[in-house]
């Protein structure tokens, strides 16, 4: 293969079509499920501003979080963690009411000894 010729069918393609990268929902809680932090995409996906929801509980968003212990023992609920990994959707109710089903990923943050849970949300 002439390398230069692959450069040159590298410089011919059509960039139009390809989708620009967007910040994927999140909301960040602390260890008792209280929201601390919303992303842009996750206030238009909620349908609140940020300052609506922050020292929410979670479960107003994802109702099935609702009395679910985030962290044990240092470590993500680990019942959260294989749902999350089996693909269970979970619902979402956003502010007009609207319910939707979301893949939602968790990672478990450590500030200083407090723990925080970042919560990626996919709609299905």
């Amino acid at each position: 293969m002439n390398p230069s010729k692959n450069a040159d069918a590298v410089m011919e393609m059509d960039t139009s079509s390809h989708a620009e990268w967007q910040e994927p929902p999140t909301l960040t809680v602390d260890e008792r499920g209280m929201i601390c932090d919303c992303s842009k995409a996750g206030e238009k996906l909620f349908g609140y501003s940020l300052r609506d929801l922050v020292w929410q509980h979670v479960s107003e968003l994802l109702p099935e979080l609702s009395g679910i212990q985030l962290v044990k023992n240092g470590r993500l609920n680990s019942q959260l963690g294989f749902l999350s990994r089996c693909g269970q959707p979970f619902l979402a109710i956003n502010r007009p009411g609207s319910i939707c089903l979301n893949n939602l990923h968790f990672v478990l943050l450590n500030y200083a000894g407090k723990y925080a849970i970042r919560v990626t949300v996919q709609p299905c």
